[in-house]
């Protein structure tokens, strides 16, 4: 097979892509439905959002596969060519592009300059439009669609109730908030990178590059941090109550089965449970696909988190962290902004309002934009549930295997479609078997049968003394036990104080950020979701270490440097020297 049913081509325009970025919203390929139904309606927001910006003319991105993204062996891809095409309008130039969203890396795809990069009445147009969304102190439309979204969710239908034609037309009613939502994410992405352009470069000038990380550290309102604080309190009464200890003791999945009818400190857990997942069920792993299961949708999951937290100290908590980090960037803005010229302090400013409204309204956003993609999960799964109640499926999320243009011929004929999701089912697990390129830069990387399996790798651990390069991307030195972990839903083993080591972090990982000491990402960049909810807890990160879940190991202890972007290995446990 070398392609996947939903894979496009590459843009001869803009014909370099990337899975920076890409691979923490959609780590696992990209279900049909989820793609197809979400993401294509999705994309007409970014389109209308860069067009709005002025990063684009109109007609440059026209048809119905905008150019931003791609889509190879079911694997989300964003756009390099278009980054650094949006980079060069607003200013800067395809390296600090490159920096700020692939890191430093060897393979990097050479930036070939194109005659229309350049395009002045772009520039100003697009400037003008960063000039006045700096000037504002808080973004009002995000805030609004939480409102109209939390509307949403409190008036959801009976799912249980509507015909399978009905779940459809309910699905497909939301899709206007998903192509709102999707626009606003890209409005505030932009601005939410400038506070740290502006920054970086200033501390950098009075030879104390680090402390940019503490100034874009402990802003709170940052929704993506959110769900650890609610998952913390339910910590601390599991911590306070023998009786919901002993459950905790048994595991998340008996803890499950015993809420149902439960009294005492379990239904007062239980009570406190349902209204986290009220608020936050709508997160969980590759939450930006409809197939993956959210909180709602598994609750045993965020029982796991609880179970994982429950062993961290009190002094932990979210809110005595932000106190210190709150304490800290105070500090350093003094210090910085007393340091530099008089004439210059005004942009320091400038930087420092920008950080404060825009990467948190980024971080509202992406919330947004999870919430309705969750609404349309649950609807799509009641379907699904039927399917398997009828014996047509293994599991509700089977009928995520269809495309968005089959769902009305699948509610008049549900049977007739069983073959093909079975086919596609087993297509599908042999995508999630296959390594895709960090990069794309040719037609031949994007056939599939070319791809690597994942089984069929074998990188060799590093030894003592060696350092793994990557980027800084929140501050401060620790060190600490590897744990490596491959999904949050099995984060059983990771114990407080140890080093969590990742192939990539989305929301659902960012609670662990509560247990671990440091976390070291393969990728990710500066404005990574994760990223931005490490500095708001106060752990030092270092991001977009090529192969670190491959050559850290268990048991070896590291010291994370997440000013300066580097992880050595101090000492190497004897099973694994030999």
């Amino acid at each position: 097979m070398k392609s996947w049913i939903t894979d496009w081509q590459r843009s001869e325009r803009l014909p370099h892509y990337t899975r920076a970025n890409a691979g923490e919203t959609l780590p696992e390929p990209a279900s049909p439905l989820g793609w197809s139904l979400v993401w294509g309606r999705g994309l007409h927001g970014w389109r209308n959002g860069f067009v709005g910006f002025g990063i684009y003319r109109e007609e440059e991105v026209t048809g119905p596969r905008p150019p931003f993204v791609g889509m190879f062996g079911g694997y989300f891809y964003l756009n390099l060519s278009h980054m650094r095409l949006f980079g060069i309008r607003m200013g800067q130039t395809a390296d600090q592009i490159d920096m700020a969203f692939v890191g430093q890396r060897s393979d990097t795809p050479v930036y070939v300059a194109h005659p229309e990069d350049q395009d002045g009445e772009l520039t100003a147009k697009a400037g003008a439009t960063v000039q006045r969304m700096l000037g504002q102190t808080n973004f009002p439309e995000a805030d609004a669609d939480r409102e109209r979204l939390r509307r949403v969710r409190r008036e959801r239908p009976d799912l249980a109730q509507l015909s399978d034609a009905e779940l459809v037309a309910h699905a497909r009613s939301l899709l206007d908030d998903v192509e709102i939502t999707f626009q606003r994410h890209v409005e505030s992405s932009l601005p939410a990178s400038v506070g740290p352009a502006i920054l970086g470069p200033l501390c950098a000038s009075l030879d104390r590059p680090g402390a940019m990380l503490d100034l874009i550290a402990g802003l709170g309102d940052v929704d993506s941090a959110s769900p650890s604080t609610g998952l913390w309190t339910l910590s601390r009464q599991v911590v306070a109550s023998a009786e919901l200890t002993a459950l905790f003791e048994q595991g998340p999945a008996a803890v499950e089965r015993a809420l149902e009818g439960a009294s005492g400190d379990v239904k007062a857990f239980r009570d406190s449970f349902e209204e986290f997942l009220a608020a936050s069920g709508d997160r969980g792993p590759n939450e930006w696909d409809i197939h993956a299961l959210s909180w709602e949708a598994s609750p045993v999951q965020a029982l796991a988190l609880v179970d994982r937290i429950r062993h961290s100290p009190d002094a932990d908590s979210p809110a005595e962290r932000h106190r210190r980090l709150t304490e800290r960037r105070t500090e350093i803005a003094a210090e910085i902004r007393a340091a530099l010229p008089e004439d210059v302090q005004p942009m320091f400013d400038a930087g420092m309002h920008a950080s404060q409204v825009w990467i948190p309204a980024r971080e509202r956003t992406k919330a947004n934009c999870v919430s309705v993609i969750n609404e349309i999960r649950m609807a799509v799964r009641e379907l699904g549930r039927r399917g398997v109640e009828a014996g047509l499926l293994a599991a509700p999320e089977d009928v995520m295997m269809l495309l968005d243009t089959e769902l009305d011929d699948y509610v008049a004929d549900p049977a007739g479609f069983g073959p093909v999701i079975a086919q596609r089912l087993v297509e599908y697990a042999g995508l999630r078997e296959l390594e895709p390129p960090f990069f794309i830069a040719a037609d031949a990387q994007t056939e599939i049968d070319t791809w690597p399996r994942r089984s069929d790798e074998d990188i060799a651990a590093a030894v003592e003394s060696d350092v793994l390069t990557g980027v800084g991307g929140s501050q401060g030195t620790y060190t600490g036990r590897v744990r490596v972990v491959s999904d949050p839903a099995s984060c059983e083993a990771l114990e407080p104080g140890e080093v969590l080591v990742a192939p990539i972090t989305d929301a659902a990982w960012t609670p662990l950020f509560l247990v671990a000491g440091a976390a070291v990402v393969d990728v990710g960049a500066l404005n990574s979701h994760a990223v931005v909810v490490c500095r708001e807890l106060g752990i030092p990160a270092v991001i977009s270490v090529e192969g670190g879940t491959q050559r850290l190991r268990d048991g070896m202890v590291i010291t994370v440097d997440g000013t300066k972007g580097t992880v050595t290995v101090d000492s190497v446990p004897a099973a694994l020297a030999i």
